[in-house]
C-alpha cells in the first residue's frame, strides 16, 4: 500500500516480505523512516552492519548506498519517505545549531523504541491510514513531535548530526535564496559563498538545472507579473521594483515569458 500527498513531501508504505531475502542492492533516494512491525531487517553500509527490528526505529539519509536483507521468513514494516524540505523546515523553525556537530556526518539513525515515540508513531501511521491528504498538516505536526522527542533524549547529538548532514548537502540552495535580492546581480553571491565565479555557475547549474541568470530573470519575472495582477503600480514602476534597469528589455522578455505584455495584464487586472 502506498499513499502519497499531491506535492510528494510525504510518503507512506506498507512494506511485506514473506520470505528471506537475499542482499540485495538499493540506493535509496529519499530520506525514509522505518518501522518494523515483524520480523529483522540487515542494511549492509559500507564497513558497517546495522540490524533493524520491531524494538527499533531507523532513519536513513536520502543518497546512501545500502545492501539489504531479510533474515526472517516474514517481515513487515512502515516506511515514511521525505523530502529533505521537511527537515530543513524543522531545522529554520526551531533554529537548531550545530555549532558541536560540524566534524560530524551520518547517513542513519538507529533509535530504541520508547512508549512516546511508539504513540506518536502509532498515531500517525493511523493518520496516513485515513487519508494522507485530509491530514497532511496533523502529520507533519506529528513527525515534529516526534523529531524534538529525539532532541530532548539522549540520541540528541547523533540526530542533530543526520540533520547537519541534509543541511550542508543543501547549504548551497539555502544561502541563495537566503541572500536572493531582486535588485542586486545574483553572480555578486558567489563572494558572499566565498566561490569563485566559475565555481558558483557550476553548483548553480547542478542545484537548479539552468544559469544563474536565467533563474534570476524568472523570479524577477514571477514577482512583475504579481505586481500588476495585484497591485497599483504601472509598468515602469514594476520594471524597476523588480530589478530591470531597461523597460523595452523588461517588456520583451515578460512577452516572451507568459504571451502577454505587461501592459495587457495591467488591463486584464483593471
Amino acid at each position: 500500500m502506498k499513499l502519497e500527498i499531491p506535492n510528494r513531501t510525504i510518503s507512506y508504505f506498507n512494506y511485506i516480505q514473506k520470505q528471506p531475502q537475499d542482499r540485495n542492492e538499493v540506493f535509496n533516494d529519499s530520506n525514509i523512516l522505518v518501522l518494523v512491525t515483524k520480523g529483522t531487517k540487515i542494511l549492509h553500509f559500507e564497513g558497517e552492519d546495522v540490524f533493524v527490528d520491531k524494538e527499533h526505529f531507523l532513519f536513513l539519509k536520502s543518497g546512501s548506498y545500502i545492501m539489504s536483507e531479510v533474515l526472517d521468513e516474514y517481515y513487515e514494516a512502515m516506511l515514511f519517505m521525505y523530502e529533505d524540505s521537511l527537515l530543513l523546515d524543522f531545522i529554520s523553525k526551531y533554529n537548531i545549531s550545530f555549532e558541536d556537530i560540524k566534524d560530524e556526518n551520518s547517513n542513519y539513525l538507529r533509535l530504541t523504541k520508547t512508549t512516546e515515540l511508539k504513540i506518536l508513531m502509532d498515531a500517525t501511521c493511523a493518520y496516513f491510514k485515513n487519508g494522507v491528504e485530509e491530514n497532511e498538516n496533523i502529520i507533519k505536526l506529528k513527525l515534529e513531535e516526534a523529531f524534538l522527542n529525539i532532541l530532548s533524549s539522549s540520541l540528541s547529538r547523533q540526530f542533530k548530526a543526520l540533520l547537519y548532514s541534509v543541511y550542508t548537502s543543501n547549504y548551497f540552495k539555502i544561502e541563495i535564496e537566503k541572500n536572493f535580492s531582486y535588485e542586486d546581480n545574483i553572480l555578486d553571491l558567489a563572494n558572499t559563498l566565498k566561490m569563485t565565479s566559475l565555481a558558483f555557475r557550476e553548483k548553480f547549474k547542478e542545484v537548479y538545472d539552468t544559469t544563474p541568470k536565467k533563474w534570476q530573470t524568472n523570479k524577477r519575472l514571477e514577482k512583475a507579473k504579481t505586481l500588476l495582477e495585484n497591485s497599483d503600480k504601472n509598468v515602469s514602476e514594476v520594471c524597476m521594483d523588480c530589478g530591470f534597469d531597461n523597460l523595452s528589455w523588461f517588456i520583451q522578455v515578460f512577452k516572451k515569458q507568459y504571451n502577454l505584455t505587461p501592459k495587457q495584464i495591467k488591463n486584464n487586472k483593471n
